[in-house]
């Protein structure tokens, strides 16, 4: 009896592919067939290259390539968050950091697949904690606008992924800011500003904008209109910034400045989506 009872325990194991690990058969430890360990390794790979440290700085090309991928298959987003995971817990400062701004362009372009994945593999926790370290201060700094940001469009408290509000609020009660940055990163803004280069002047440019944000949403814009209004925009911010005394940077500050590095961001995603729906 004791014999058979051990020949069924065992029956309920197989070995894995090399032989020396055990895989519970079944619905949540099946065995991955070589396609779907081929498209692990491939999301694997895609990540450590875009996240490697030995960039000098972030490779567009390989992140736009990712976040491709997880948009025509969204099951991939699992595979994806599990690299980023590995990558954002290594010791390289730039690793770290590439692997960041990677996932900020996937939740800014992905969505939901991306959001739920990173809750499910605890990512939220691990971000929180090196938030609250006294790690590299562009790491921390990026982490800590990228939960603001997401969790405010998502709805805060009571949106679909209320564990953004709870990450964000977790470092808000424990006293983290970060002093002469804007606190909120808009990444949805309804607010474009006008097609034309505008004067460096700020009341003009203030007015101006008022102005737009009754006309704004109104027509589906063309490719050529996208392109030109986030020209104008960088335009008007370099030239806002470039008449600025570098004596008193406190002026970089200025609400109007700090609306206008919102425009930027907004217009960068837009031109990122551009291209990532012209590539297919």
């Amino acid at each position: 009896r004791r014999r058979r009872r051990c020949t069924r325990d065992a029956s309920r194991f197989s070995r894995g592919r090399s032989g020396f690990g055990l895989v519970r058969r079944g619905k949540k430890h099946r065995r991955l067939n070589s396609v779907e360990e081929s498209l692990v390794e491939m999301a694997s790979e895609m990540v450590k290259a875009a996240t490697s440290e030995k960039l000098k700085e972030m490779d567009w090309a390989k992140n736009i390539e990712i976040c491709e991928l997880v948009a025509q298959d969204p099951g991939k987003a699992k595979d994806v968050i599990k690299s980023i995971k590995k990558c954002i817990g290594s010791r390289s400062k730039n690793a770290q950091l590439y692997a960041v701004m990677l996932l900020e362009m996937l939740m800014n372009n992905c969505g939901e697949p991306i959001h739920k994945q990173v809750i499910d593999n605890g990512l939220l926790p691990i971000l929180v904690k090196i938030v609250k370290k006294k790690t590299e201060l562009p790491v921390r700094e990026k982490i800590f606008l990228l939960l603001d940001a997401t969790q405010t469009s998502l709805g805060g408290a009571k949106g679909k992924f209320p564990q953004y509000y709870e990450a964000y609020y977790e470092l808000v009660s424990a006293g983290v800011k970060f002093m002469n940055r804007p606190n909120v990163v808009i990444t949805q803004v309804h607010n474009p500003v006008p097609e034309a280069i505008i004067e460096p002047n700020k009341d003009n440019l203030s007015s101006r904008s008022n102005g737009v944000q009754q006309e704004a949403n109104v027509q589906p814009v063309s490719d050529t209109s996208i392109i030109r209004k986030a020209s104008s925009v960088m335009e008007v911010l370099r030239d806002v910034l470039n008449s600025m005394d570098p004596r008193h940077p406190e002026g970089a500050t200025d609400e109007f400045v700090l609306d206008l590095v919102e425009q930027c961001t907004f217009q960068k995603q837009r031109i990122m989506h551009l291209v990532m729906t012209s590539r297919g």
